[in-house]
């Protein structure tokens, strides 16, 4: 892993192979996938997933909001908005997905702790 952005890749595509890992219901048999103890663990690994992003939301508004010494940010012709007014939009958008992935990570730890006391 070289940089965010292959870090960023890998978590995207390992959240992918999840999903079509997840698509069968756990079944006797399935390495990794047989009981609803793996599903517990399954979603205590989503929980750190969601419990981990908002760290970097947070720091991507930080690094929009204070670009780089001597780099300003300038837009393309598409865009309807001057550079400052984009990079408000993008810091607020980034601050409520870091509210949402709180709220996310909440919720999938109430998930846990309701299927703690399931057993096949």
């Amino acid at each position: 892993m070289s940089g965010p952005v292959a870090a960023a890749e890998q978590a995207a595509e390992s959240l992918r192979t999840v999903n079509h890992l997840t698509l069968a219901a756990p079944a006797s048999g399935t390495p990794g996938w047989e009981d609803v103890g793996d599903l517990y663990r399954v979603l205590g690994e989503l929980r750190v997933l969601a419990e981990r992003l908002p760290q970097s939301c947070g720091q991507l508004a930080r690094h929009l909001e204070c670009p780089a010494a001597g780099h300003a940010y300038g837009v393309d012709d598409m865009a309807d908005e001057p550079a400052s007014v984009v990079v408000v939009s993008a810091v607020l958008a980034l601050d409520e997905a870091q509210r949402c992935a709180s709220r996310t990570g909440q919720h999938l730890n109430d998930a846990m702790s309701a299927v703690a006391h399931l057993h096949a």
